[in-house]
């Protein structure tokens, strides 16, 4: 018997022995493998007896549940896929586990779901490469998406079918705990204020922090050098942004790379990189119609967000920020 079944038996026998302890039937007072209902008991003591088979029961539940999880506790030999492919409920569920894993820099994950086939189909029909599945991800962790260095989704099996995931990444993991504490200790010194002040000050510190050098293209050395070309820069800024809670958008497109950020209902350009080489804010939290020289690449998800009409006007904000 598999160590689930086994669980699951303890648990039935639990909720037995908690409904017959309820009843004055001699007959009721029964021995189950060694739990045996004291006899003679008062009417408090047997309250007392009751609420300890409870906690028993949520014990059970607690150590069933939480070490297979509710979704993705069926063995994927069970169905006839390999040993390494997670079973789980749903897409949701997959992506929350998939983002998790490429957070610590996991480069391989394969997993099943019902259908799980005719989702992808449906997203490489959408677009080449599962563009589509990928912007799914972006939109929880534009970060984490925006330093994969490549990937390879994978359709495999026959019956049942399930996926495979292989992600390269611009850092290590070891690179990403540096900048983590990096990011942290940058929140904590400019993370207050409003969402526009906490964008401007973002774009701010690395303006000061920062010089162009087309070297460096990782977010790493954007933290550690404080050099870097235009990759350097967004990705810097991105996850500055989600460290300080502000909706914010990594595009990449042909030849540059920059950022948009949600303020309200309305979603902003930012270039820090040209902002850098121009001096001041020529090219921050505006709009498509102020913003030359930028082409996204073509998305259903960039393409169906709220922009802006009108670029932010930033003279509003007090500009004397100290680092």
């Amino acid at each position: 018997m598999s160590d689930f079944m086994l669980k699951t038996e303890r648990i039935r026998k639990m909720v037995l022995l908690f409904l017959i302890s309820g009843s004055n039937e001699p007959s009721s007072r029964a021995c189950m493998d060694g739990w045996q209902i004291p006899q003679g008991l008062s009417f408090h003591s047997r309250q007392r007896f009751k609420l300890h088979v409870v906690l028993l029961v949520v014990g059970g539940l607690i150590l069933l549940f939480g070490t297979f999880g509710v979704s993705d506790f069926v063995c994927a030999e069970n169905r006839g896929l390999p040993g390494d492919v997670v079973v789980v409920k749903n897409e949701n569920a997959m992506i929350r586990i998939l983002l998790k894993g490429m957070k610590a820099h996991k480069s391989y994950f394969s997993f099943y779901y019902p259908k799980i086939d005719k989702d992808f189909i449906k997203y490489k029909t959408k677009s080449s490469g599962y563009q589509s599945f990928l912007e799914q991800l972006s939109k929880k962790d534009g970060y984490i998406t925006g330093i994969l260095s490549g990937s390879c989704i994978t359709v495999c099996g026959d019956n049942p079918k399930y996926v495979t995931f292989q992600f390269g990444y611009l850092t290590t993991k070891r690179q990403e705990k540096r900048i983590n504490r990096k990011v942290r200790s940058i929140a904590k010194k400019i993370g207050k204020g409003t969402q526009v002040q906490k964008a401007k000050k973002a774009h701010d510190y690395l303006i000061t922090h920062m010089r162009y050098d087309k070297r460096y293209y990782s977010p790493y050395h954007a933290f550690t050098k404080g050099r870097g070309m235009c990759m350097a820069y967004a990705l810097a800024y991105q996850r500055i942004l989600q460290e300080m809670k502000v909706p914010c958008i990594y595009i990449k497109g042909k030849n540059h790379a920059w950022n948009m950020v949600k303020i309200g209902s309305c979603w902003y350009n930012v270039d820090v990189t040209w902002d850098d080489a121009g001096g001041g804010y020529r090219y921050f939290l505006k709009s498509d119609a102020e913003f030359p020289g930028h082409k996204r690449p073509a998305s259903r998800w960039l393409r169906s967000i709220r922009k802006a009409k009108r670029s932010y006007p930033i003279w509003k904000l007090n500009r004397n920020f100290s680092f």
